[in-house]
């Protein structure tokens, strides 16, 4: 055998006999515990969907009545910087009786998301003219919740730390090390204060609808291993 072919043989040998090694190692005192931190946290973004649908025989002239509409309401909300607006769904559908068409109905809705809640609630109550509010909900912005989230992630790492270090005492030993760690973030779904409430709102046009955002509750979870020394 020629000393190279012996020496890539020999190399080879070395680190499947390294590996297999590596994988029959026995691991003990390994443990798994976690710790979490969580706060409560005002909702400082309120978001609003409105509609406009339309009904009759001719699909072209509902469509323009809505694009009248919803061009009115853009044109209403384009001085207030304050408020961020997004088009959404557009939907064409026929309406049948007995499996024939009998007409059509044409939907678009917008969505309007701002901090400034009193601002919302009055454009609310002005877009209900020619508009119908579909939900609100409230949420934490995404500024607000990475601040809050940072503060979290180092409670509960200090909260994890701790118990860490508990365990380790309680069970006569100096040192740990962290074999893995994971870092998990979670928060309540967007709280649904109103839905479908457009007729119920726009016969009381006059009237400013007063909102509170309330709270939701940030969470943060470290889990993870660590091994006693």
């Amino acid at each position: 055998m020629k000393l190279t072919h012996y020496l890539f043989f020999l190399t080879t040998l070395l680190c499947y006999s390294a590996a297999q090694a590596h994988e029959h190692v026995q691991r003990y005192n390994q443990i798994s515990l976690d710790a979490t931190a969580s706060a409560e946290v005002e909702n400082d973004t309120m978001v609003a969907s409105l509609f406009v649908q339309e009904e009759g025989a001719k699909a072209s002239e509902l469509s323009n009545q809505v694009n009248r509409k919803i061009n009115w309401a853009l044109e209403q909300l384009k001085s207030h910087d304050a408020i961020k607006v997004e088009t959404e769904s557009y939907s064409t559908s026929p309406v049948y009786k007995k499996s024939q068409i009998i007409a059509w109905r044409v939907r678009q809705s917008i969505k309007l998301e701002s901090k400034d809640m009193a601002l919302m609630s009055e454009l609310i109550g002005e877009l209900q003219a020619q508009l119908k509010l579909d939900a609100i909900s409230f949420d934490v912005s995404r500024e607000k919740r990475e601040q809050q989230t940072e503060l979290l992630i180092d409670k509960a790492l200090s909260a994890y730390s701790t118990r860490a270090k508990q365990i380790a005492n309680n069970l006569q030993h100096d040192r740990y090390k962290i074999v893995s760690i994971h870092v998990s973030t979670a928060s309540a779904a967007p709280r649904q204060k109103y839905r479908s409430a457009g007729v119920m709102m726009a016969e009381a046009a006059v009237v400013t609808p007063d909102f509170s955002g309330g709270e939701k509750t940030l969470t943060v979870r470290v889990n993870g291993t660590i091994e006693l020394d």
